[in-house]
């Protein structure tokens, strides 16, 4: 074979590899551009990124539920009698392990510094200590987030 042959076969195998790998990101971007461009996919993304989480109030009741309600078993306040309406403890019972304590954080605008420890079996305990309040309030929230 002569060289001019030999090297016009090398070229086209490198410009036929190069169509075809440009060809190939071409096609995985715009499939990426349409995944993006699909609102139940992001949905589904946000839902699967953010972390379960619960608020409750100071009786125990939920009152939104992010899914994290799919891991705990019962939310136990324990009102302070001293200091109505605040609780001194709040028991989470999960109904697994979970390995970190999750985040509690109070959701009105009184101060407390705020402990966890393991319980029995799952169960978390949270002693709260406040120490800045406002009398008025009759309703307190709280916000729980899990982290898994």
């Amino acid at each position: 074979m002569q060289p001019l042959a030999i090297i016009s076969t090398i070229v086209g195998i490198i410009a036929l590899m190069l169509t075809i790998f440009i060809q190939t990101n071409s096609s995985i971007d715009r499939k990426i551009d349409a995944k993006l461009k699909d609102p139940e996919f992001i949905q589904k993304v946000a839902r699967e990124a953010k972390l379960p989480f619960v608020i409750f109030d100071n009786k125990g009741a939920v009152l939104i539920d992010q899914g994290a309600m799919r891991f705990i078993e019962a939310i136990d306040v324990e009102l302070n009698k001293d200091q109505m309406p605040y609780p001194k403890r709040i028991i989470i019972h999960p109904k697994q392990h979970l390995s970190y304590a999750p985040l509690l954080i109070t959701l009105e605008s009184d101060l407390a510094n705020i402990s966890s420890s393991r319980g029995k079996k799952y169960d978390w305990i949270y002693t709260l200590d406040y120490f800045m309040t406002n009398d008025e309030r009759k309703t307190l929230r709280y916000r729980l987030e899990l982290i898994l």
